[in-house]
C-alpha cells in the first residue's frame, strides 16, 4: 500500500509540473485566464494519457514474471501499471462522463476488446483478463488478476466466456474461468480459480450453481 501511494504521488507530481508547462505555453498565446485553464486542462489530460500508457506497456514489458507470485522489481513494475491506469481512468470520470473514452483507456492500456463487450466497472490486471464476445460487466464489479495472501502478491489470468452476464458488485478472483452463456447474479463472489460452467445461473457468497439455463435463457 506504501508503495502505491508513493507511485502514486510521484506520477500525480509529474502530471502537475506538464500541466504548469502546458499552461504557461498557452499563456503566451494570450487567449485570456479562464480560455487558457480550459485548454490546459485538456491538452494536459490528453497528454498525460499518452505517457501513461507509454509508461504502463514499458513497465508491462519489463515484467519478466507474467503469472504467479510477484516480488521485488516486479512487484515495483506492477504497482507503476496499476497506477498508471488508476490515474487515466480517474482523470477520465472527473473531465469527461458519460464517454466512450474508459473503453478506449482499457484498449489504450493493453486489454485485447471484442465485439459486443459492455463494461460498467473498472478492470484490473488488463493483461491477464480474456473476455468474451458480447459479455457484459455490471456496475461496481471487481475483475482483478492479481490477489494478496499472507502479505505476498499473486497474478494469475481470469477467463470470461461469450455472452457471460456478470451482476453489479461481483468479485471475479484471479484464475477464475466462466464459461459461455452464464450468468453471475449481482453481489456474488467467485473464489480464486474456482470453474464456472457454461450456460448456468450463479449467484451467492461463494456462488454455487443455481440453475442450468436453456437456450431461450442465454439468447441475445
Amino acid at each position: 500500500m506504501a508503495l502505491f501511494f508513493l507511485i502514486q504521488i510521484s506520477l500525480t507530481t509529474c502530471l502537475l509540473i506538464l500541466f504548469v508547462f502546458v499552461f504557461t505555453v498557452i499563456e503566451t498565446l494570450s487567449l485570456g485566464l479562464i480560455s487558457s485553464i480550459i485548454m490546459s486542462i485538456f491538452i494536459t489530460y490528453f497528454l498525460a494519457l499518452i505517457l501513461l500508457a507509454i509508461l504502463h506497456k514499458i513497465s508491462r514489458m519489463l515484467m519478466k514474471t507474467k503469472e504467479g507470485e510477484i516480488t521485488g522489481v516486479g512487484l515495483i513494475l506492477w504497482t507503476i501499471q496499476a497506477t498508471a491506469l488508476d490515474i487515466a481512468l480517474t482523470l477520465t470520470h472527473k473531465i469527461i462522463i458519460h464517454s466512450p473514452l474508459p473503453d478506449f483507456i482499457y484498449r489504450l492500456f493493453g486489454f485485447k476488446r471484442r465485439r459486443g463487450i459492455s463494461i460498467l466497472t473498472t478492470l484490473w490486471d488488463v493483461d491477464l483478463l480474456d473476455i468474451g464476445e458480447n459479455t457484459m460487466i455490471g456496475t461496481g464489479a471487481i475483475v482483478s488478476g492479481h490477489n494478496i495472501r499472507n502479505r505476498k502478491m499473486y497474478r494469475k489470468r481470469v477467463i470470461i466466456g461469450k455472452n457471460v452476464t456478470i451482476g453489479g458488485h461481483c468479485i471475479i478472483a484471479p484464475g477464475v474461468n466462466i464459461g459461455d452463456n452464464t450468468i453471475v447474479a449481482i453481489g456474488s463472489t467467485v473464489p480464486p480459480n474456482w470453474v464456472l460452467d457454461p450456460n448456468c445461473l450463479y449467484g451467492g457468497v461463494p456462488v454455487k450453481k443455481l440453475k442450468e439455463l436453456d437456450q431461450k435463457d442465454v439468447e441475445y
